[in-house]
């Protein structure tokens, strides 16, 4: 954190708990390429077999160099018959918000397989710096993918919700914007409760984005959540990797030896200044 230019006088705080960040050398096809590789392998889920790739990115180049760059992607990976799609405007919920929408095409069967990856660069999405909200996140680059069917495998989607809360674009006074994100996470767990019928103690983890902790904690211990309830472990570690950290700290968590077993539901959350989403994931018995 130390060569970023916010911080050559000083660290972050303590409380944030921000220690290294991830930069890319690589294009965005770089990135996203060994995220969906994986996804497909952990599914058991052959490349020919998936019918729809929703992008949940920012990155993209735009015009005919997308459709170039995302043809050359997925013929790379074998996937040149899938249907690309992209789902942005939502910042870093993006991503969250996308397994619901996956979770929509296929059970309506307007799918078979969806797989959703996502993935940014910082230097394109945030140009002006990796520090963003006075310190709140620290933005890294990083990708993460699933692959979404009717199959029972991995984790069950639960249900979903998503809040906006319009007031909290532009600049305004700090009270204001704290009153209002506050109101914004209790209204995104009333709806994910009301849609699901479960409620905070029924949940073993809460996967976010990887704000600063103590922000984090005060917006989750407010929605219900206790502190021992929020995974966070990714924060110093990788900081901020914009829409993919619910899906990567999922991963991380699992790879780190806690069994499915000992969390059967988990939400992953992923936030923004104005936007939020939460998809509830129950783990599926082999």
């Amino acid at each position: 954190m130390a060569e970023l230019p916010e911080y050559a006088s000083e660290p972050p705080r303590p409380g944030a708990g921000f220690d290294t960040y991830r930069l890319a050398r690589g294009g965005l096809p770089d990135l996203l390429r060994p995220a969906l590789k994986d996804a497909l392998a952990a599914a058991g889920t052959p490349p020919a077999a998936v019918d729809t790739v929703l992008f949940a990115t920012e990155s993209l180049p735009g015009g005919e160099a997308s459709q170039t760059a995302v043809a050359q992607l997925l013929g790379d990976l074998g996937m040149s018959h899938a249907y690309p799609l992209t789902l942005g405007l939502a910042d870093c919920s993006t991503a969250t918000a996308a397994l619901t929408v996956a979770a929509a095409l296929v059970g309506s069967g307007a799918a078979g397989t969806v797989a959703v990856v996502s993935g940014d660069l910082v230097r394109t999405v945030l140009p002006g710096g990796r520090v963003l909200l006075g310190g709140s996140a620290v933005a890294s680059d990083g990708a993460a993918a699933a692959v979404v069917s009717a199959r029972r495998h991995g984790w069950e989607i639960l249900g979903g919700a998503r809040q906006v809360s319009y007031d909290l674009f532009g600049p305004s006074p700090a009270a204001h914007r704290l009153g209002a994100q506050l109101a914004a996470y209790q209204g995104l767990f009333e709806d994910l409760w009301s849609a699901t019928g479960l409620t905070p103690p029924e949940v073993a983890a809460v996967l976010p984005s990887n704000l600063a902790a103590d922000t984090l904690r005060l917006f989750l211990g407010e929605a219900g959540f206790a502190p021992r309830q929020l995974y966070q472990d990714n924060v110093g570690r990788i900081a901020h990797c914009l829409g993919s950290d619910p899906l990567i700290n999922l991963i991380d968590r699992t790879e780190a030896g806690t069994t499915r077993g000992a969390y059967p539901v988990v939400a992953l959350l992923g936030s923004s200044a104005a936007h939020l989403a939460a998809v509830l994931l129950r783990a599926v018995e082999d």
